[in-house]
């Protein structure tokens, strides 16, 4: 297996955000001087991942400001993401790419021992125990761990789901070849889709496991109110050590 490239998709518009969302990114809304997107380059590189795309889109040049003088991170821009949904977005992260590939949302914060597992195991899509976060995504697998749904309903299956989604996906270079047709398929009648639709219809025909992390501490930061939460339960184990490192760094 190949060294990992980290795909960041970081195009939408933010709109739950409310005033927050139209002046910033939801990917470089800071805690501690620290914008997401930054946290997590800063992760990626502490496990040896150094190669990192950025999907852009809404305030694009935000970005730039943030990232172009950071090595190792490459900006690509959506021309589209107004009108698309975040599986176009990560279709045009992916071009040229042949993986092995991790795919990651812009707006979580994380501990890094989420990267691990899939790390490790060259695929997979991590998942945690219960978050009580409000905009859960629900995860079902069959009994050997791989995907089968996802669904913002607890109950869209009989079956109690594996855990909930985090935003850490992780491909081989066959499953990028595989997932491509599969997401192209599926943008020709569907634009807006989001990006784990085309998870679940790409993990049909593939055994795509589902490593569980019970204990995790991660937040996904679509609105002040999840924000508020992420800062005071999640951000002091999600950012331990990051931010004295990215001051060092500064100086």
């Amino acid at each position: 297996m190949g060294e990992f490239t980290a795909l960041i998709v970081a195009a939408g518009l933010g709109v739950r955000m409310g005033a927050r969302g139209r002046l910033t990114p939801k990917g470089l809304i800071a805690l501690d001087g620290l914008p997401l997107v930054r946290a997590s380059v800063m992760h990626l590189a502490a496990r040896g991942v150094e190669r990192v795309r950025i999907v852009t889109g809404h305030l694009s040049e935000l970005y730039q400001q943030e990232f172009s003088a950071t090595p190792g991170v490459e900006l690509i821009h959506n021309p589209d993401y107004a009108t698309t949904g975040s599986l176009r977005s990560m279709m045009t992260g992916l071009a040229g790419l042949d993986g092995p590939l991790l795919v990651l949302e812009s707006d979580i914060m994380y501990e890094p021992r989420a990267l691990d597992p899939l790390i490790a195991a060259g695929s997979g899509m991590v998942l945690s125990g219960p978050t009580g976060a409000g905009d859960e995504v629900y995860v079902w697998a069959d009994a050997a761990g791989n995907l089968v749904d996802m669904s913002k309903q607890a109950d869209h299956r009989g079956d109690a789901p594996r855990g909930e989604l985090v935003g850490i996906t992780a491909f081989t270079a066959a499953h990028v070849a595989a997932f491509r047709g599969t997401a192209e398929a599926l943008l020709a009648d569907r634009p807006k889709l989001d990006y784990e639709a085309g998870v679940v219809a790409f993990a049909q025909d593939t055994d795509f496991h589902c490593p569980l992390i019970p204990d995790l501490a991660w937040a996904e930061v679509d609105d002040e109110q999840m924000l508020a939460h992420a800062r005071e339960h999640v951000w002091p184990r999600a950012s331990a050590g990051l931010v004295e490192a990215a001051r060092r760094k500064a100086i």
